[in-house]
């Protein structure tokens, strides 16, 4: 990975649908989501990435990522007005950043890898966005480049779209033969699709 590039992780919502907050479900028995996230970046040599959350869960966040991983490229900003919605979050994390490119990821889609970033981060350029394509569908992260990290900073109100605001830009789509990537874990019955054994290793 190209040295200039961040991301955003995003873990505001108040996870309504799923009843608890999807952050902390666990992916295997050694992480939950979010710690495996954030790993997942780390390894793939991430400059910076930034964690928005929620004030409720903010102090229990800052805890586990500062536990598990000593590296100081993790950064935790709350939202302090989730409801302002997804748009608002990105923002905030584009206030830290200022990389040549940065990746936007949903804590709610964890089977982001490696290779997958990697691959993204060498077909990303200016004034384009990267998006990963299973089977002619669209999946998750995307990584925008630093001129759409521009335009959505200059955004006012709350409005907004990331999908709508991307359709201003160069798409680059990466064909990847992993339909995870596809996945959004909103509802108990969803995490169960993917996680069938989780009660087994639930934190």
């Amino acid at each position: 990975m190209k040295s200039s590039v961040s991301a955003i992780i995003l873990a505001a919502g108040q996870s309504k649908r799923m009843n608890r907050p999807k952050p902390f479900l666990a992916f295997n028995e050694m992480e939950n989501f979010i710690e495996k996230i954030g790993s997942t970046y780390l390894a793939a040599g991430i400059e910076k990435a930034i964690v928005i959350v929620n004030p409720d869960i903010e102090r229990e966040v800052s805890v586990l990522l500062k536990n598990k991983f000593s590296d100081s490229k993790l950064e935790v900003v709350v939202n302090s007005y989730p409801e302002k919605g997804r748009f608002y979050s990105i923002q905030l994390g584009l206030e830290k950043t200022d990389t040549d490119s940065c990746f936007i990821q949903n804590t709610d889609n964890p089977f982001v890898t490696k290779d997958l970033l990697n691959n993204m981060c060498r077909m990303i350029k200016q004034g384009a966005y990267v998006v990963p394509v299973f089977k002619n569908e669209k999946g998750h992260p995307v990584i925008i480049s630093a001129e759409v990290m521009n335009h959505c900073r200059k955004l006012n109100g709350n409005d907004f779209n990331l999908r709508d605001e991307l359709q201003m830009f160069e798409e680059i789509r990466l064909v990847w033969d992993e339909k995870n990537i596809l996945a959004n874990i909103n509802t108990e019955d969803e995490y169960q699709k993917y996680f069938p054994s989780c009660e087994a290793f639930t934190k």
